[in-house]
């Protein structure tokens, strides 16, 4: 919570002016007053806009980077590629993981901002980010990476073209004949998630293949998560020829799974991952993937937050497009 000098005064039974007169020492106030008005400032860190605005022209050099969660190798990849120029702009980055917990990227962003960080890269959770206005309104610097959400508004962010990306990699697959094609997303309520099955949604109209909502499940971004999809899924829709993969570890989940059930790929059922993860191209079979640029999408991230820094009316959306890597679980 973002607290302000009226706040402070009804926590503390005073005036905001005798607030105002102790925090600026305009006015002698008795020391029992001053004490109790200045544990409640201490209590919520609270910086008096006046003095925040002279001490955020100073820059710390320091910047936070908040991310929703950091299993995967697209996540370590984008991490990766902020933190690398950040050193080259001689920047230290706070690195923070909140693991799908908004109330927790809360508290996160209220320490970094009262921690007086330069600004902020967030990659938020799956519930919505509104709360940032607060901040946004006073042009204190946020980026977004990776997840949009529209109701934050001046904010500029730095996303893959996740719309492309699933129309590409469902397209990939009905190019081969693939008709049924069963997703496992990873987190729901996210513009990764959502944007990737627009794409997939499309992919099939162009093909005149109709949509089916009993072909999507949820593998919440993990190897156990992904192996129960797969089995859920297959469960329930026996004739799903393709798999798309929307995560990595859930991949891997999925692969061991279908081996589990006696399936062979791709010849049973054919499978598109997300992220390129290391062992991807020695699995057997190798792993057809289609990738974001995470390190280019970290990198470009700092860029846009010292943009922003620099340039408060800077708010524009870069998207990076996808690229499909083609090996031999999808039949190519």
């Amino acid at each position: 919570m973002k607290m302000t000098m009226k706040d402070i005064a009804k926590e503390a039974n005073v005036s905001t002016a005798t607030v105002s007169h102790v925090i600026n020492g305009t006015k002698h106030i008795s020391e029992e007053k001053q004490n109790k008005i200045m544990e409640v400032i201490r209590k919520y860190n609270y910086i008096p806009n006046s003095t925040a605005k002279n001490l955020r022209k100073q820059s710390t050099k320091t910047a936070g980077l908040i991310v929703s969660s950091f299993p995967d190798s697209f996540v370590t990849g984008m991490v990766y590629g902020a933190e690398k120029r950040a050193r080259e702009m001689g920047y230290n980055l706070l690195l923070i993981n909140t693991n799908e917990n908004s109330s927790y990227e809360k508290e996160t962003i209220n320490l970094l901002h009262a921690q007086m960080v330069d600004g902020i890269i967030l990659a938020p959770t799956s519930s919505g980010a509104s709360y940032l206005n607060s901040f946004t309104d006073d042009n204190f610097p946020i980026v977004l990476v990776n997840r949009d959400d529209p109701s934050v508004k001046n904010v500029p962010k730095v996303t893959g073209d996740n719309y492309q990306t699933g129309f590409d990699a469902t397209t990939h697959l009905l190019k081969h004949g693939y008709k049924k094609i069963g997703i496992i997303y990873a987190v729901a309520n996210v513009s990764t998630t959502v944007n990737r099955i627009e794409g997939y949604k499309d992919a099939l109209k162009k093909y005149h293949v109709p949509f089916d909502d009993s072909f999507i499940e949820q593998g919440h971004a993990t190897v156990e998560g992904g192996a129960e999809a797969v089995k859920s899924l297959l469960n329930r829709e026996k004739d799903i020829s393709a798999l798309f993969i929307l995560n990595d570890l859930m991949t891997i989940g999925a692969i061991s799974k279908i081996k589990e059930l006696s399936l062979r790929i791709p010849k049973d059922i054919a499978l598109m991952g997300f992220g390129d993860f290391a062992s991807a191209n020695i699995i057997d079979p190798p792993v057809t993937n289609i990738v974001l640029p995470p390190e280019t999408i970290g990198k470009t991230a700092f860029d846009v937050l010292l943009s922003k820094i620099n340039n408060p009316e800077y708010n524009k959306h870069i998207e990076l497009p996808p690229t499909l890597i083609t090996r031999k679980s999808c039949g190519c």
